[in-house]
């Protein structure tokens, strides 16, 4: 945070000026690992295995509670996006009321290497991260061609991890990470479609 002494109406339109400029729209989203760390990544982009991996450890690049930014459309001023992100619930027709939820979402990801998934026509969710030790991990692993799936525990029926949703991964220039988010249980519905 950061406090500002206010003085003179001057100081005023300085701090706001200042305020304004930090401001970003976005959405703070809680991403935390599921499952154990990926192998090592060597100096040429193969992973080593004479490394070890200490899944165990917790790591800052673990748990991040960091922004995505939601830009909006250049032409309406509006952010636009096709998907939700799940809710951490099954929704139940018997219950009067929705159960109580994190302000925050909890997105959890896994550090499987997958095949980045689009298809023609069928619209998904681009949303840069704002830089965290995640961000810094992912783009150190130098490996813009894979990406790891997304999930939000609790929002599948029958399972505890739900499916996935979306995916991380490295732009192909390696400058930023994106959380792309597609329809829920996208691996199972873009072949069938």
């Amino acid at each position: 945070g950061r406090s500002y002494c206010v003085r003179t109406q001057r100081m005023l339109n300085q701090c706001l000026e200042s305020l304004v400029q930090k401001v970003q729209s976005g959405v703070v989203i809680n991403f935390e690992k599921s499952g154990p760390d990926p192998p090592p990544i060597g100096e040429d982009g193969l992973v080593d295995s004479s490394r070890p991996i200490n899944s165990f450890a917790s790591q800052p690049w673990h748990s991040c509670h960091k922004l995505i930014y939601v830009r909006p459309n250049p032409k309406t001023g509006v952010p636009v996006g096709h998907w939700p992100i799940p809710e951490s619930f099954w929704p139940d027709q018997n219950s009067p009321t929705l159960p109580p939820r994190t302000a925050h979402p909890v997105v959890r990801f896994s550090c499987v290497d997958c095949e980045p998934m689009v298809i023609d026509k069928l619209p998904f969710d681009k949303y840069e991260l704002e830089p965290s030790p995640l961000t810094q991990y992912i783009l150190e692993r130098k490996s813009p061609h894979t990406c790891w799936q997304v999930f939000v525990s609790s929002s599948g029926k029958y399972s505890e991890l739900g499916h996935p949703f979306g995916y991380l991964k490295a732009s192909t220039t390696l400058t930023c990470v994106n959380l792309f988010v597609m329809p829920y249980n996208y691996p199972v519905l873009l072949p069938l479609l």
